[in-house]
């Protein structure tokens, strides 16, 4: 016949081949279970990874407004204080206008009213004098 008892699960042997078969279903069972269980760590941890990703790169985005406001708001400080000092720069160059405008215009013209004439040296040394 083909080699095959009829009565071959029945024999005494075979108990243990069952109890074999049996766990090896239960192991790829469980090993089934473990590769899924697997498969749904690694998929919520790249989520957890995504939403860190996207927390930094909010957080890292809040910084750099805040740092490109604050060198823009240092700059526009910065040109008030220039203005400001210009401001009372010029300030106390009218204050000493004011103080000294009156002697200026009278040294002014004590200069231009006391005529002394004389030769011009380039004259006097033309041999027409």
């Amino acid at each position: 016949s083909s080699g095959i008892n009829a009565e071959w699960p029945l024999r005494p042997g075979s108990e243990g081949i069952q109890r074999l078969l049996q766990a090896e279903q239960r192991a790829n069972a469980k090993v089934a279970e473990a590769k899924k269980k697997k498969q749904k760590r690694l998929k919520e941890a790249k989520e957890e990874a995504k939403k860190e990703i996207l927390l930094f790169k909010n957080n890292q985005e809040v910084a750099f407004q805040d740092k490109m406001a604050k060198s823009q708001g240092f700059g526009d400080d910065y040109t008030a204080k220039i203005n400001k000092e210009g401001q009372v720069e010029a300030a106390k160059l009218d204050q000493c206008l004011a103080q000294n405008q009156g002697k200026v215009v009278d040294w002014l013209l004590d200069l231009v009213s006391d005529i002394k004439p004389e030769v011009h040296r380039n004259y006097a040394t033309t041999g027409f004098a």
